[in-house]
């Protein structure tokens, strides 16, 4: 059995190639070891919206994918984006503004605890390498 950090690697090169169907099977192989591979929910969610044209179908299992991404992590900037974008696509502009807002205050959230790490000298000269 393949390890989830070399299949994850695996769906990168699959993604890269815009093997996009491919990349979300190498995905979920990752999610089905650890189903708390934030990364490989991402990878899902951007691989199935990237694969829209040729399978429309295939924007529900990217709203699923962010959706567990939000799970894992309710300040998930990328899974709110991601959100965004799929309803975009799909003409639910309502649903596309709630999340992209979801994606502003979580953004806004990180800067803050940047700033603050900055100012109180935890973090060094290029504070976002660092977190």
């Amino acid at each position: 059995m393949a390890d989830a950090d070399e299949l994850y690697m695996e769906g990168l090169d699959l993604f890269a190639d815009e093997d996009y169907r491919g990349a979300v099977e190498a995905f979920r192989k990752v999610t089905e070891i650890d189903p708390a591979y934030i990364d490989a929910w991402h990878g899902i969610a951007r691989a199935s919206f990237e694969a829209r044209e040729t399978d429309p179908a295939l924007l529900d299992d990217a709203i699923y994918a962010a959706t567990k991404a939000v799970e894992l992590d309710p300040d998930d900037v990328t899974a709110y984006s991601t959100l965004s974008q799929v309803y975009v696509f799909k003409g639910d502009k309502d649903t596309a503004e709630h999340w992209g807002g979801k994606a502003r205050v979580a953004g806004w959230k990180q800067q803050l605890t940047r700033d603050k790490k900055k100012a109180s000298g935890v973090l060094g000269e290029d504070p976002d390498k660092q977190l």
